[in-house]
């Protein structure tokens, strides 16, 4: 343990008077590492068929270049073109794709290839975007650890291979909260609030779940400070927001008739979530015109008749489906980075533990208000692993802290808590 703990503090030593050029050529080698790993699953990997939502985006995307209007599929079971406009999802994901499609072409066949080579390359800088946001919460050594862990993390790398909004959201939502700690430390920045309200509804186009959270780190902040101006910056941030989604409402409005605000398929996985353990499954209840209220009647009606069983599947049970296993399937033989699924374990013990810690400690807790929000989102709705995606993020960033603070002691933490 002595050797260790010199070994330590002389790596500390040579850190702290070659600072910079460390982090710099660290930071690129995890780049570079982060790069090479999702181009060589991209590159060798025999890539199967398209199926279900990867299928669906690549219909929805053609049909938009030919056809001229956003529609999700009109049938799950053949796939076929929306024949008419809908709001069933957002459209962040199937503009992505139209708009690679329309650079590379896609009359010969979808320029999947090319798909998979860019989201490679955003996964690689989302690496670099997680180093900031780590470095913002705590220090930079917080924020190079945070950034490995993100470049080895299986199911990052292996998403980059597959036709779904997982690597695209993350980058977003990752620049999002980089901007957000960044504001909160200049609330009064009318342009930092804008840009922050901008790349926030991006993120909402791709994936809408998160949607409800905006308003969290200005609560936050007026908890702590009461300010009054903190009101005016969010309302920038608002600003923000509305130029992003302001011609999605408006189309909605013109082609559909109605004011939809994100998506209407909000129903579907939420009725999808009320059969506890996926148990006594009926079909029939997907069948009514309003799914939501049917949902949440659905829900009401299995508290009310079976309380100890929808309490345990919405909370312990739905908590156990979306942590337990990583989302990682790829095909059989090709094995690479298997050996690393014992990252997924290591992140979500030590990050649900620094959610714990950092109420006690009272450092990182809106950090920990965001992981703990986004998995009572998700626990209302069927509790997939692909769905843990957006949450995984930020309990590696409270793992590195942890990390960081087991290897170089108190003298690293962060001047203000977050």
């Amino acid at each position: 343990m002595k050797f260790i703990k010199n070994t330590i503090n002389k790596a500390n030593s040579i850190y702290i008077k070659n600072k910079k050029l460390i982090i710099t050529l660290s930071l690129a080698a995890v780049f570079l590492v982060a790069l090479y790993l999702r181009l060589d699953f991209v590159l060798n990997m025999n890539h199967p068929p398209l199926k279900n939502d990867a299928y669906n985006y690549d219909v929805m995307a053609k049909n938009f270049l030919d056809n001229g209007y956003i529609g999700y599929t009109d049938s799950y079971s053949l796939h076929r073109p929306a024949l008419k406009p809908n709001a069933v999802i957002t459209p962040g994901y199937p503009l992505f794709l139209s708009a690679i499609y329309t650079i590379f072409g896609y009359k010969n066949g979808s320029p999947l290839m090319a798909v998979r080579i860019i989201q490679a390359f955003l996964g690689a800088l989302t690496c670099i975007l997680i180093y900031l946001l780590g470095k913002r919460v705590k220090n930079r050594k917080a924020g190079l650890i945070s950034a490995a862990l993100y470049a080895l993390y299986p199911s990052f790398v292996w998403a980059t291979t597959l036709i779904l909004t997982e690597t695209l959201y993350n980058f977003f939502f990752v620049l999002y909260l980089y901007l957000q700690l960044t504001l909160l430390d200049n609330i009064k920045s009318k342009k930092n609030a804008l840009l922050c309200g901008l790349i926030f509804a991006v993120a909402v186009m791709v994936r809408p779940t998160v949607m409800p959270l905006i308003v969290i780190p200005f609560i936050y902040k007026y908890i702590k400070e009461r300010d009054i101006s903190i009101i005016k910056t969010f309302c920038y941030t608002c600003i923000g927001i509305v130029i992003i989604m302001l011609p999605w409402w408006t189309r909605n409005l013109i082609s559909l008739h109605k004011l939809v605000l994100l998506a209407t398929q909000t129903g579907n996985p939420l009725i999808a979530g009320t059969f506890p353990y996926y148990q006594n499954i009926d079909a029939s209840k997907y069948n009514v015109p309003d799914q939501v209220k049917a949902g949440i009647s659905y829900i009401i009606e299995g508290f009310r008749t079976q309380p100890i069983l929808y309490l345990k599947w919405f909370t312990i049970g739905k908590f156990t489906f979306l942590f337990k296993n990583p989302w990682f399937n790829p095909p059989q033989e090709f094995t690479s980075l298997t050996n690393l699924q014992m990252l997924h374990s290591f992140i979500i013990c030590f990050g649900w533990f620094g959610v714990v810690l950092s109420f006690i400690r009272r450092r990182y807790v809106l950090i920990s208000l965001f992981i703990i929000l986004l998995t009572g989102l998700q626990l209302l709705f069927v509790p997939e692993t692909r769905y843990a995606q957006s949450i995984i993020p930020l309990l590696i960033i409270l793992t590195a802290n942890i990390v960081d603070h087991l290897l170089f002691g108190k003298a690293n933490e962060a001047k203000e808590a977050i």
